[in-house]
């Protein structure tokens, strides 16, 4: 798992940080959450000097419904306060690469 944000620290932390961030919002219980956690888990073995990482569970927290995130779970892409990609879907490694590429400016 991906270090926890709340309600209280994503901005901080994820949104408007210096690096740039990837949160994935789930919802405990659902089967589709481990096959994303270990794809983007490949990505921050290479990345996570570079990108955050984190994961947020709406069960817990109010912000997915802010962000207009209705299915679980869902990847976001957030730099310099933007979110620059949204996965509402279980993503292909290919989707992923070109998002997180993207994050950086690659």
């Amino acid at each position: 798992m991906f270090e926890e944000l709340t309600d209280k620290d994503i901005y901080d932390r994820a949104i408007s940080a210096e690096k740039p961030a990837v949160v994935v919002f789930y919802k405990p219980g659902k089967g589709e959450n481990q096959e994303v956690f270990n794809l983007l888990s490949k990505f921050q073995l290479i990345y996570g000097d570079k990108v955050n990482f984190f994961s947020m569970n709406a069960e817990q927290n109010t912000t997915h419904e802010d962000l207009g995130i209705f299915y679980f779970p869902t990847v976001l892409y957030f730099r310099e306060t933007m979110e620059l990609e949204r996965h509402d879907y279980i993503p292909t490694e290919e989707e992923v690469e070109r998002a997180i590429r993207r994050l950086l400016r690659l």
